[in-house]
């Protein structure tokens, strides 16, 4: 993992840095998707998340979810066309700060099972490259992560 003005940036997810989405391919073939650690920094604590219903097809761009800070109110945006076959709604409802404080793992916000992944994936970035990039956004914004504490 990528460490930049304290924001996480691990190397193995796929990113639509434009809209702070992550992308993991899961072993099944399915993939989650959540906020990256910029995103829930900009945001700020989350008060609500409403998300969208599970065997909902969403093509790419459409949200899954819409995301209510006290800063901001808007969708989460899917970088792939999918069906949705869960949301992380239990741990939200038990936390609902769980993706200010683990953006990549418990705040994990819709799992889908794409629809067209080889065709959708190379346009979004992974690797050294999303580093890049997310190094660059980070700059741009003059934004410094930081999470939530207990």
């Amino acid at each position: 993992m990528t460490l930049w003005r304290g924001c996480d940036i691990p190397e193995e997810l796929y990113y639509d840095v434009e809209h702070d989405v992550w992308v993991r391919l899961e072993e099944d073939g399915q993939v989650t998707l959540g906020m990256t650690d910029a995103a829930q920094t900009r945001c700020g604590k989350l008060v609500h998340v409403q998300f969208k219903k599970v065997d909902r097809h969403l093509e790419r761009g459409r949200s899954a979810a819409t995301i209510e800070s006290a800063k901001w109110v808007g969708p989460f945006p899917t970088p792939v066309s999918g069906t949705i076959v869960a949301t992380n709604q239990p741990a939200f409802e038990a936390d609902i700060l769980v993706a200010n404080r683990d953006p990549y793992g418990a705040g994990w916000l819709v799992r889908m099972t794409p629809e067209s992944w080889a065709v959708e994936a190379p346009d979004l970035a992974t690797g050294p490259a999303a580093v890049a990039q997310y190094r660059d956004r980070i700059d741009r914004l003059n934004l410094h992560c930081m999470r939530c504490a207990d």
